[in-house]
């Protein structure tokens, strides 16, 4: 559906909120699976299909003039939004907070979660033991990106003071003294006619290059933090591969009953003809 269709649609009310979710749920089985012979365009013919029918008896409502592509993408949202609430728990995973499911996909989540503990049963899949992390639901959980933060660095871009002291000459860098040289030098030449001073090199005592023992504890403190934070993003990315890795072969299952099933309504069909 385009742009401005949508910005022109409008608002869903809460009566044909119901009488969508309804239609879906009673369809269930002929949206998915009853008619279907396999192939993308049995599918898709299918479901436009059932669109244009729940289109026409949303218009019948009065509210507004519904159309298939609006249907489709209502059930679309409301299929997503509904396993994102199952995957999490009820629970905003950036507030940790506890949100209500609308009234109107309570159905559906009755119907979604009757699904997956039938694919369970039947296949006897049991995906919460599994470390007790895998969940029969997590099913659009996305894997986080990869830090980019580095070993001693800090995830808001912080610098990590690791000495104590007014330092002009980092320890052990050479250019630096040869920098600091070159400076006196023209320093020196720029006042000749002035003072004449003789050219001395700067050069730091060994016990100021030293770091203090509480820059050394400061430096350590804050490097096993970002061990640990990276430990537990490498964590949190491995347990989402495995979801989805999960997620992949359920749905390579299910493919796989259902063609099956297929097979069998046809020769069951082709002997009652004989």
């Amino acid at each position: 559906m385009d742009l401005v269709r949508r910005k022109k649609a409008v608002n869903w009310c809460s009566q044909e909120n119901d009488l969508v979710i309804n239609l879906f749920i009673e369809n269930y089985d002929s949206y998915y699976y009853k008619f279907s012979d396999g192939s993308k365009k049995g599918v898709k013919a299918v479901r436009d299909s059932l669109h244009e029918e729940w289109a026409q008896q949303l218009t019948q409502l009065g509210f507004a003039q519904r159309t298939a592509a609006q249907v489709a993408e209502k059930i679309k949202k409301s299929i997503i939004n509904t396993r994102k609430y199952i995957n999490n728990n009820g629970e905003n995973p950036l507030s940790g907070r506890r949100e209500e499911l609308p009234r109107h996909l309570k159905p559906l989540e009755k119907k979604l979660r009757e699904e997956y503990n039938k694919i369970q049963n039947d296949y006897g899949f049991d995906l919460t033991a599994v470390e007790g992390v895998v969940r029969l639901y997590d099913l659009l959980k996305d894997v986080k990106e990869e830090s980019m933060s580095s070993f001693g660095g800090n995830a808001e871009g912080e610098e990590i003071e690791c000495l104590e002291g007014d330092l002009e000459i980092e320890p052990g860098s050479n250019n630096s003294t040869e920098d600091s040289s070159r400076h006196g030098m023209s320093v020196a030449s720029g006042t000749a006619n002035i003072i004449e001073p003789p050219m001395i090199v700067p050069v730091l005592p060994f016990k100021n290059q030293i770091p203090t023992p509480n820059a050394m504890s400061r430096c350590k403190k804050r490097a096993g933090e970002e061990v640990r934070k990276s430990g537990e993003e490498e964590s949190d990315d491995l347990n989402a591969k495995r979801h989805r890795l999960v997620n992949a072969e359920l749905e390579l299952v299910e493919r796989k009953r259902y063609l099956t099933e297929l097979k069998i309504k046809y020769w069951e069909e082709k002997m009652k003809k004989l």
